[in-house]
């Protein structure tokens, strides 16, 4: 993806004292204002370089005071000192462009104060140039026309200007959202990270908190049982064999507890993901326009009546109020008003051009029949609702030959009518009407574009990093599951082997019944330790004591199974801290399957470091351990399958089968250095 603002254009933009409309109108109105003056150029030349004068410095001031950084009361002063220029200007040399001044300053006060003080102010400069103007008149009559005349063009002016500065600003408001979500889809890699970090600390104590606390509470209700068991048989050794049993069916449901939390984690379902960078803003059904529905409505009534009453005012006072003037300004006044809201709810292009047309004509013949030039103001509706409805380019055509066209049909119709230098006031009018809605539109095409990146961006990062939560939290359970199964499993698996040889002994020893009890008790709190360590997610042998925890295991199989176990090893000394655990568990689990499923005579463990890769295999000489662990591997054993997953977590391989006639074989192959995952 492109870098944003990273143009000379932005660049441009962003050192520009206002956003480009603003400014490029306020620049047009003051570079215009000397040029409608020279018609006074022969009679007062020196009061026309003074206004110039004033006009200039007015210009230097619009372009290199970088008026938005300024504090508030900088900037009322800024725009006070702008109505001091335009007023002494007036005083001077009163041009026809001199209203659209103060109107400038109206405009640039729209670009930096929230409405309710942009509007003070535009009450403000309004009054102070009726003053200019009724000072200049010296006629309550020619005031009123002259405000009359002004009333329209300002108001589409103004209007135009709060659509194209609501426009920037919430483009703006996107194209930051879209900065800051790309700077996190920039970083997305190391967020993910931290995402991941984050949602397995948040999983593991969740866990702790549920299954882990569960084990424990089954664990201590089997070692309370053991206990009980214990105390009861030093007492009275006739009671052993029952209180045995009953221990033993403890020590079954814990059992049955492991199994059914490792099914939980396995199999469990992972909730939704909620992602914490959701876009603020997004974009309303009925925002395909730049100017909203219901807006959209109220100017469509409002502009085309509020002209139609100014021409009729404007009529009555330039004819005196004669009602043969007036009834032109009524037929087509109505004409106009019907065919702007017909416009308005068309969507054909020839219908709508069929309607701006037959506007252009109601307000040309206004014009003609009634001798009223100011009249000509009305095809700013024309205009207006080309620099909205149409497409760009067909908008640019309709600006450049409306204007041309009309200028050439007064010239044939009325050319006493036709003043070019009258003209001026209404070009600017023009201008500054389309330029802003024009640029409105553009600003709304890049912020439904902005919003679009905003959404696609925010939609892959929700998804990677809902892949990461579903992938961590998986991670998560998986490693608790495993160990669970492999410690905690194996643990409790001797646990019920040394009570059942302790119910076979209670009838003939109960002395060695007792012993059993008693080193049930030492593996049950053994198992509650391991319990903890697994939910905190210490690593067994982080030591490096593979070896005597090897021979631990070993010499607990011998006593349980009665079967001879060798063991050969080589190279030990120095394995990660990973390899070692998950030998161990290797070992532990070859043992354990032993142990369940055959009654083997001899179990070979050899476990040999040499060169790179470090081999562990465990070799047993009973086949009945085949069939159910072929069984167990078809339906998903959870022993096999976190041996399996652990494995090659560290790039390892593990393999499981028959390797004789009547024999069983483990086999595990890792790297000494094992691969980062």
């Amino acid at each position: 993806m492109n870098k944003l603002d990273s143009s000379v254009p932005t660049l441009i933009k962003r050192l520009a004292p206002y956003p480009p409309a603003v400014q490029g109108v306020a620049t047009l109105v003051l570079l215009a204002t000397p040029l409608s003056a020279l018609g006074m150029f022969a009679a007062t030349p020196a009061a026309f370089w003074q206004f110039t004068a004033f006009i200039g410095l007015h210009v230097v001031l619009l372009s290199l005071v970088p008026v938005r950084r300024l504090p508030l009361w900088a900037q009322l002063t800024y725009l006070v000192v702008q109505c001091a220029l335009t007023t002494c200007a007036g005083t001077i040399l009163p041009a026809p462009l001199l209203d659209y001044n103060f109107l400038v300053i109206v405009l640039q006060a729209i670009a930096l104060f929230r409405p309710w003080l942009w509007i003070s102010f535009a009450v403000l400069v309004l009054a102070l140039w009726n003053g200019l103007v009724l000072i200049a008149t010296a006629n309550f009559w020619a005031w009123l026309q002259s405000n009359l005349a002004l009333a329209f063009p300002a108001t589409c002016v103004i209007i135009a200007a709060i659509v194209y500065t609501r426009q920037l600003r919430r483009n703006e408001q996107v194209q930051q959202a879209l900065r800051q979500m790309q700077q996190h889809y920039d970083s997305l890699a190391g967020f993910l990270r931290d995402q991941q970090q984050h949602v397995i600390l948040e999983e593991r104590r969740r866990l702790s908190q549920t299954i882990a606390d569960e084990m424990q509470s089954a664990l201590a209700r089997a070692e309370q049982s053991v206990a009980l068991a214990i105390n009861q048989t030093q007492s009275n050794l006739a009671r052993l064999q029952t209180t045995v049993s009953q221990t033993r069916t403890s020590a079954t449901a814990a059992i049955e507890r492991l199994r059914s939390s490792i099914s939980a984690l396995r199999r469990g379902e992972i909730a939704e993901y909620e992602h914490p960078f959701s876009p603020v803003i997004t974009l309303s059904a009925g925002d395909e326009l730049i100017i909203g529905a219901r807006p959209s409505r109220v100017l469509t009534w409002v502009l085309p009546i509020v002209f139609v009453l100014l021409s009729i005012g404007l009529t009555l006072l330039q004819h005196r109020f004669s009602v043969d003037v007036l009834s032109p300004v009524l037929i087509f006044g109505s004409l106009l008003l019907i065919t702007s809201v017909f416009t308005q709810t068309v969507r054909h292009p020839l219908l709508l051009g069929a309607g701006l047309i037959a506007q252009a004509f109601a307000v040309l013949m206004m014009a003609l029949l009634t001798h009223t030039l100011p009249l000509l103001l009305g095809l700013l509706l024309v205009l207006w609702q080309a620099a909205v409805r149409l497409s760009p380019g067909q908008a640019l055509m309709f600006l450049l030959g409306a204007p041309t066209s009309l200028g050439v049909l007064l010239a044939q119709l009325r050319p006493t009518l036709l003043d070019y230098a009258g003209m001026v006031p209404y070009a600017v009018a023009a201008v500054a009407v389309t330029a802003p809605l024009l640029l409105a539109r553009r600003q709304h095409t890049r912020r439904r574009q902005a919003e679009l990146q905003l959404a696609l961006l925010t939609a892959e990062i929700e998804q990677q990093t809902a892949e990461v939560h579903k992938l961590a939290v998986t991670a998560e359970r998986t490693r608790l599951a495993r160990e669970f199964h492999d410690d905690l499993g194996s643990r409790l698996m001797l646990i019920n082997l040394q009570l059942q040889l302790a119910e076979d002994l209670a009838e003939e020893d109960a002395d060695g019944a007792l012993a059993q009890l008693q080193s049930s008790r030492e593996l049950l709190q053994a198992a509650w330790r391991s319990v903890i360590a697994v939910a905190d997610a210490d690593l067994p042998l982080a030591d490096g004591n593979l070896l005597a925890a090897l021979h631990d295991l070993i010499e607990q199989a011998r006593r349980l199974n009665g079967a001879e176990i060798c063991l050969l090893q080589a190279g030990l000394e120095q394995l990660p801290a990973e390899v070692a655990s998950a030998i161990y568990r290797t070992v532990q689990e070859g043992l354990s399957n032993a142990h369940k499923h055959a009654r083997p005579r001899r179990i070979d463990v050899r476990v040999i470091a040499e060169g790179e890769y470090v081999t562990a295999t465990i070799d047993n000489d009973d086949s009945a351990s085949v069939e159910p662990l072929m069984l167990a591997g078809a339906t998903g054993s959870f022993g096999l399958i976190g041996l399996r997953e652990r494995v090659e977590m560290l790039g390892g391989g593990i393999e499981a089968g028959p390797f004789s006639a009547r024999g069983w074989r483990l086999r595990l192959v890792l790297p000494v250095e094992p691969r980062e995952s």
